[in-house]
């Protein structure tokens, strides 16, 4: 019987460690999912954000180009060339807007179009997310004014 005593108290004394063992391990694996989890975390919002600012630069250059179809042609050149006053106040509403505008002006490209009434426009507004070296635009372009000349 001291044997058979003796041999069970060995086999204990070398398993005693083993659940903490499997504990520590089990922990281990939970944590490793929790990081991943995190990081997906992470790129859902980077992508949410990023989706955000190309959308606001879409409505942006559309409305740019919708307020470029509503103004007299002859002062079209004025207001939305260079230095232009409604072109500032564009460049105001996307530095709101959108991230890093300020440094990136939005660029409006006029010329003639198709008619001796009408103009091609190129609108193109520019953003850069933080932490990324890659500039970002959104380009639209449209015939503005008429097409024929009436009879």
């Amino acid at each position: 019987m001291k044997l058979r005593r003796s041999a069970i108290l060995i086999a204990d004394s070398r398993q005693r460690g083993s659940y903490l063992l499997e504990a520590l391990i089990a922990i281990l694996i939970f944590a490793f999912g929790v990081l991943g989890l995190i990081g997906l975390l992470g790129s859902s919002v980077r992508v949410t954000n990023d989706a955000r600012s190309r959308a606001e630069a879409a409505n942006i250059a559309s409305a740019l180009l919708a307020d470029i179809w509503t103004t007299p042609p002859a002062q079209v050149a004025t207001d939305f060339g260079n230095g232009g006053a409604k072109l500032a106040e564009w460049q105001t509403k996307a530095e709101a807007l959108l991230p890093s505008a300020a440094a990136h002006p939005i660029s409006v490209v006029l010329t003639p179009g198709l008619s001796s009434e009408s103009r091609t426009v190129v609108v193109t507004v520019y953003w850069q997310m933080p932490g990324e070296t890659e500039l970002h635009r959104q380009v639209v372009s449209a015939q503005v004014g008429r097409n024929r000349t009436l009879p």
